[in-house]
C-alpha cells in the first residue's frame, strides 16, 4: 500500500513539474551519465531511482522559492546527496562489469542484473533488519528491538525492503549468541520462536541462548520442541543429548 500511494504520489508530483519547466528537453549538468542521453531515457533513470530509494525528486535536487513561488532547480550541485547518487551509478556499472566477466569461459553464464533495487529496497539507506534491531538495543535494549521490528513489519511486510523471514530472525539471535550477548540472546531468541513457532531453528537457536546463560532445563524443552518440527537435526540431537548430561 506505501509504495502504491508513494507510486500515485509521485506521479502526481512529476506530471506537473516535467510540464511546466520540461527539465527532461535539454539535460544539463551531465557528470556521470552520458552527455547524448535524450529526454525521455533520463525521466525513466530518474524514475527508477524514486522508485529504488523511495524518495522525491527533492531527494537530489533543490527546490528552492523566490518572487515566482516554488520551482525546482535541476542542474546545481548543492545538494550532497546528488554527488553521492553519482558515485552509486558509478558503482553499479562497476558491478554489472565484474559480474558480467566472472565465467569468461563459460558463453552459458547469464550475468546478474544488479540495479539501485538489488541493494536500495525500497529505502535511501539500504539498512538490514539485523543493523536495526542491533542499533535499536544499543539505544533501548531488546523491548526496542522487538518493537521496532513489529513497527517495520506492520509497515513493510510483503514489500522486499526487509526480510522478515523465520531464518532470518533466528540467526540474528544466533549472532548475539556467537557474540557472549547471552542476556540479550536469550530475549531474542525467545521473540523469534514466537514469531515463527513453527521454525525449528528458532527454537534450536533458544536453547544454545539459554545453555549459554547456564539455564539447562530451558535449553532442554527448546532443543526438544526444534526436534518436533523437524527430528532429522544431527547437531540438535547432540546438543539435547549434551544439555541432559549436563543436569
Amino acid at each position: 500500500m506505501k509504495k502504491i500511494l508513494f507510486a500515485i504520489l509521485l506521479t502526481a508530483i512529476m506530471a506537473p513539474l516535467a510540464h511546466a519547466q520540461n527539465p527532461f528537453a535539454e539535460p544539463k549538468n551531465l557528470k556521470v551519465l552520458p552527455e547524448t542521453i535524450k529526454g525521455d531515457q533520463l525521466r525513466q533513470i530518474m524514475r527508477r531511482f524514486s522508485f529504488a530509494l523511495g524518495e522525491r525528486c527533492t531527494y537530489c535536487h533543490d527546490r528552492v522559492e523566490d518572487e515566482n513561488g516554488a520551482r525546482m532547480v535541476w542542474d546545481t550541485d548543492n545538494n550532497d546527496n546528488k554527488r553521492v547518487t553519482r558515485e552509486m551509478i558509478k558503482l553499479v556499472g562497476h558491478v554489472r562489469q565484474v559480474t558480467a566477466n566472472l565465467y569468461p569461459d563459460n558463453p552459458d553464464h547469464k550475468p546478474t542484473a544488479f540495479v539501485c533495487t538489488s541493494c536500495h529496497r525500497g529505502q535511501a539507506n539500504p539498512f538490514l533488519i539485523e543493523e536495526i534491531m542491533n542499533n535499536e538495543i544499543a539505544e533501548g535494549g531488546t523491548t526496542a528491538a522487538k518493537n521496532k521490528y513489529l513497527e517495520l513489519k506492520e509497515e513493510y511486510y510483503g514489500s522486499h525492503t526487509y526480510d522478515f523471514t523465520g531464518f532470518t530472525l533466528a540467526e540474528y539471535a544466533n549472532r548475539l549468541v556467537n557474540e557472549g550477548k547471552n542476556d540479550n540472546a536469550v530475549e531474542m531468541a525467545k521473540f523469534g520462536t514466537e514469531q515463527f513457532p513453527n521454525e525449528a531453528y528458532a527454537h534450536s537457536i533458544l536453547g544454545n541462548a539459554h545453555m549459554n546463560n547456564g539455564n539447562t532445563a530451558d535449553a532442554i524443552k527448546a532443543y526438544e520442541a526444534s526436534l518436533a518440527i523437524n527430528p532429522d537435526q544431527n547437531g540438535v540431537i547432540s546438543a539435547l543429548e549434551a544439555a541432559k548430561k549436563a543436569m
